[in-house]
């Protein structure tokens, strides 16, 4: 899924999608940066993983797309389990 963001003041929104199987999530800050991160299609998202771009606060205006879940993270693997 592709995110779309309105910046302030911009007549046009930016949109972070491409064909190449690539999908895009965002997360909203505690300090109002929006954080926007890559995932290749049905992969996940390291919990460390570094943002592919960063908002600052007064940049933007409104975001549409997927927001970054706890789906988005690799399923946890239990040591000495063989299954």
């Amino acid at each position: 899924m592709s995110v779309e963001i309105k910046p302030i003041g911009a007549d046009e929104p930016f949109r972070y999608e491409d064909g190449e199987g690539r999908e895009y999530r965002y997360v909203v800050n505690e300090n109002g940066t929006l954080s926007i991160f890559e995932k290749e299609a049905g992969g996940h998202i390291a919990a460390k993983a570094d943002p592919i771009a960063v908002y600052g606060a007064a940049a933007w205006f409104s975001v549409t797309g997927d927001p970054r879940t706890t789906k988005d993270a690799a399923t946890a693997r239990v040591r000495g389990f063989v299954g």
